[in-house]
Parts: C-alpha cells; sequence; structure tokens
C-alpha cells in the first residue's frame, strides 16, 4: 500500500485539486520563440494524474485546466475548444497506460509517443492550421522535427520522475 491509496476520498479529492493546479502552472511554463516550435511541461502532471487517477479522473483534469487556464491567464488568440479536447485525450492515453500498471520505460515510451504523434503533432497541429489559416501539410512537416526530438526527452523525464516516485514509496 502506497502513501496515496491509504488516503480517504477527501484526500484523494485534495491531492487531485494540488495536481491540477499544478498543472495549470506547468502548462504556462513554455519553451521556444512561437506556438509552433513551443516546448511545454505540463505532459509531466498530466502523466502522473494518469498513473495515480486513472483515465477517467485525468480526462476531467485535462478539460478543468485548459478551461481554467484560460479564464485565469487568457491567450492573445482567445479559447478554442479544439486544445481543451487535445487536454482530454492526453489524459486518457496517459491514464490508460499508466494506471495500475508497472512502469517501465517501454510503456512511458508508449504513452509518449501516442501523446506526442497522435495529439500534438496530428490534432494540434490542425488546430494551430485552422486558427492560423495555414496549410495543414507544410505545418505538420515543421512541427514534426520538434514533436519527434521531444519523444525521447519527454520519456527521459517520465523515466526520471517516476524512477522517483517509486524510490520514495510513491508508486501504486
Amino acid at each position: 500500500m502506497n502513501r496515496f491509496t491509504r488516503l480517504s476520498s477527501t484526500g484523494q479529492l485534495t491531492w487531485l485539486a494540488v495536481l491540477l493546479a499544478l498543472q495549470l502552472i506547468f502548462n504556462r511554463i513554455k519553451i521556444g520563440p512561437t506556438n509552433v516550435f513551443q516546448v511545454g511541461l505540463g505532459f509531466i502532471v498530466t502523466a502522473i494524474i494518469g498513473y495515480y487517477y486513472g483515465p477517467a479522473k485525468s480526462m476531467l483534469t485535462g478539460l478543468a485546466s485548459d478551461v481554467l487556464g484560460h479564464i485565469l491567464f487568457p491567450a492573445p488568440g482567445g479559447f478554442f475548444w479544439g486544445f481543451t479536447l487535445s487536454a482530454i485525450l492526453a489524459g486518457l492515453i496517459y491514464g490508460s497506460l499508466l494506471y495500475r500498471q508497472t512502469i517501465t520505460w517501454w510503456r512511458l515510451l508508449l504513452a509518449t509517443s501516442l501523446v506526442v504523434i497522435l495529439i500534438q503533432l496530428g490534432l494540434n497541429t490542425t488546430w494551430v492550421s485552422i486558427l492560423s489559416h495555414l496549410d495543414w501539410w507544410p505545418l505538420f512537416w515543421v512541427r514534426s522535427v520538434k514533436e519527434l526530438i521531444s519523444i525521447p526527452i519527454q520519456t527521459g523525464v517520465l523515466i526520471l520522475i517516476f524512477h522517483w516516485l517509486k524510490l520514495h514509496n510513491y508508486s501504486n
């Protein structure tokens, strides 16, 4: 039994709220010059929520995080539901692949690859194309370089984080 499963439902809700707040903060931290090349840190908290709480709560947290993030920190281009759908689906992927599973490097690689290729490269390219009125294919090829480079980086970061969680008895 780990430190999280011993908590009451109130305790679990409190931890989920803390993780939601962290997700709001981490989603704001982006490195890169433009929307096309930005790399964010939100994937870290999304993976942790998926691991501890499963797909349903991870999807709801993605929804809440995206909507609250736009209310608290309005983007210059305004709110767009497509990115909310992307956040929900990323929660689904991380929750489905990590919840109540033994965490291995290949499982983290699979989850990260699916999120990066299907969500960030596929769907988010579509949303950027719609919002910027740019053709999809040229945008896809420009974004694909950054996204494919981010797979091993994100996987490595998650390996380190989940190793730390296991080392300190925070694993499921």
